[in-house]
């Protein structure tokens, strides 16, 4: 593999400049900045842009912007000038889910609302590179016309032109579950069997014995679909492995798989090294460099029976790439599918009829046709793929949820998948004791690094329209309230979407609404008085608050958003030792509060604050 070192070396360098690590300011003042739409997402409500531009000292930034209006529509491609102030995402909490790695591992850096009037269109870029990005709404434009189910067309806007804003949470969740979810994301998968429609297609050239040019045709269609797609890491990695293959079989060199992906690697990382801190560049690679190390290992079948070989080598190649990924996949979604190998095996079948049909469908749309016949045996076969998948979806023991653990538990695990493929090439017993060795380490590290919870916990949550506690009694989770009854419901499905990854981490399967008046282990709840382990809490909303004398010994009065009487009265009356002042609170009714208890040094924290 002559391109290892180039290879470790791109990496390492890519590692010591750590472009997620860059000191951007907190803030950035955009007057009159241009930009280029990468892409456009609308709703109801309005438009989120991903906007790209050049910032003296910065160089090439990243912004995603919000726009609350659809009456002036934006493309790919577009050349903007807006005016507004730039904010980096803040950090979530301790308790919720991170979302601001996700933006930086994409390299968003910053966020902005920018209103209608702050933002104009200026033109279009021209060049061929946006004139080929801006074909792909054109082509869901024509899926979304045709006589396509709404099912069936959000899945070939996915598979094909890599467009999943529309898929469901539903889809995902019965995809993910069944262990097909690789099969909605574009991939060298989805690369591979375009080059079985493409060489379908040029077949005549094949006849004609012009073999080389029909090579060149499939390298340039690749590249127009890579660029077509927005050159995501899974297919530039695929189109490149395919353009080195080619260009072997057109120079009449050997090809070496490992020297193809290593060569798609250093293209990548030198042309966008922040690509090496997302998840779908991390497991593109390790899968494909799986199966080129253990599908050959598991399938040693004879190929005269070409049925029996050709199943056994979709299964090496299912079983090798979750090998690879498996644990990439684990860290990231916290789940792992147990059932992928039965159902890859039935999917990987039908999907190239799928897609060809849907290839075929957008050509038959673009020329004015509209086949009702592709239409219905196309949702045949997603129909028959969705119950498939729900199928082994509803079997026993599915999935394996609520997986977290430290990203350097990689390290053993890879380590041992290395010992164990070389125990396996080189047959020696010294290789097979370091392998058994190892799978014994991995395994007690992934026992050691489970921590350790207490069994109660409380926290307060950082909410605008209402003070909320989330009260965890072990696994059991409860949620004391200000809100409206009305309001709670919505709440607790916003909190279980925050916090999917705390209550994931502590097997709790959902959140529930407390009444004004429980008993739940060490928490007692008395209307607006609430009782902790010995600690008194009283919620002033406003509303009748108990007399004095019947309350005791008030440790904590969380002022909350309703009350709009003088903040020393509640000192005044119920001395509590502190006061905590509501993040619900209006931040001028908060200042003012704040004033009056700092000047009489009473004891107060703001929720507000971090």
């Amino acid at each position: 593999m002559p391109l290892l070192p180039a290879a470790l070396l791109v990496i390492a360098v890519t590692l010591m400049v750590n472009p997620i690590g860059k000191k951007y300011p907190d803030s950035l003042h955009a007057d009159g900045q241009r930009g280029i739409v990468e892409s456009c997402n609308a709703n109801n409500t309005g438009q989120h842009l991903l906007v790209s531009f050049n910032r003296c000292g910065y160089g090439d930034v990243k912004a995603r912007l919000t726009v609350p209006s659809t009456y002036t529509e934006y493309h790919i491609g577009d050349s903007v000038t807006f005016f507004c102030k730039l904010k980096k995402p803040e950090r979530r909490t301790l308790y919720e889910n991170d979302y601001t790695a996700a933006l930086r591992a994409q390299g968003i850096i910053y966020t902005g609302f920018v209103p209608p009037d702050s933002i104009i269109i200026t033109g279009q870029s021209d060049n061929l590179y946006w004139r080929i990005r801006r074909l792909r709404p054109l082509a869901g434009e024509l899926l979304k016309r045709s006589s396509l189910s709404a099912p069936t067309c959000e899945f070939l806007t996915a598979t094909l032109i890599g467009d999943t804003s529309t898929l469901t949470e539903d889809t995902r969740q019965l995809f993910s579950s069944a262990g097909i979810a690789h099969v909605l994301a574009l991939s060298g998968l989805h690369v591979g069997i375009l080059i079985i429609v493409i060489t379908v297609i040029l077949c005549p050239l094949y006849i004609f014995r012009l073999r080389r040019m029909r090579l060149l045709l499939t390298i340039g269609v690749l590249w127009l679909y890579a660029v077509f797609t927005g050159l995501s890491p899974s297919v530039t990695r695929a189109v490149v492995m395919a353009t080195a293959v080619s260009g072997g079989l057109i120079l009449q060199r050997r090809y070496f798989g490992f020297n193809g992906l290593l060569l798609a690697l250093c293209v990548i990382v030198i042309s966008s090294p922040r690509q090496l801190y997302q998840p779908g560049f991390q497991m593109s690679f390790l899968s494909v460099a799986s199966i080129l190390a253990i599908a050959p290992l598991i399938n040693r079948l004879n190929r005269k029976n070409r049925v029996t070989f050709y199943l056994a080598s979709m299964a090496g190649v299912s079983v090798a790439a979750t090998i690879g990924t498996g644990i990439v996949s684990a860290y990231y979604f916290h789940t792992f599918p147990l059932y992928f190998l039965i159902a890859n095996i039935p999917v990987l079948m039908i999907l190239p009829f799928l897609m060809g049909g849907g290839i075929l469908l957008m050509l038959l749309e673009a020329a004015g046709l509209d086949p009702v016949w592709l239409c219905i045996i196309i949702d045949t076969l997603y129909h028959a793929i969705h119950a498939y998948a729900g199928l082994i979806a509803t079997l026993p023991g599915a999935t394996i949820d609520n997986l977290y653990f430290p990203a350097w538990l990689a390290i053993p695990y890879y380590l041992t998948v290395v010992t164990l493929i070389a125990a396996i090439y080189l047959r020696r017993r010294s290789m097979r004791i370091v392998c058994v060795t190892l799978v014994c380490i991995t395994t007690f590290c992934f026992s050691a690094s489970q921590p350790v919870y207490a069994d109660e916990e409380i926290f307060l949550t950082r909410d605008t329209y209402s003070t909320t506690c989330l009260y965890r009694n072990r696994d059991k989770v409860y949620m004391l309230t200000t809100a409206r009854p009305v309001n709670a419901r919505d709440l607790i499905n916003k909190y279980q979407r925050t916090y999917s990854d705390y209550l994931g981490r502590h097997g709790a399967d959902s959140i529930r609404l407390v009444s004004d008046t429980v008993t739940i282990g060490s928490i007692v709840k008395a209307g607006c008085l609430t009782t902790i382990k010995d600690k008194r809490y009283i919620t002033v909303t406003g509303q009748p608050l108990p007399p004095p004398d019947h309350c005791g010994h008030i440790n904590y009065a969380i002022v909350c958003r309703g009350f709009r009487g003088n903040v020393l009265d509640i000192h005044k009356e119920y001395a509590p030792d502190t006061i905590l002042l509501g993040n619900d609170l209006h931040p001028r009714r908060h200042d003012r509060y704040a004033d009056s208890l700092a000047l009489y040094k009473i004891p107060f924290r703001s929720l507000k604050q971090k």
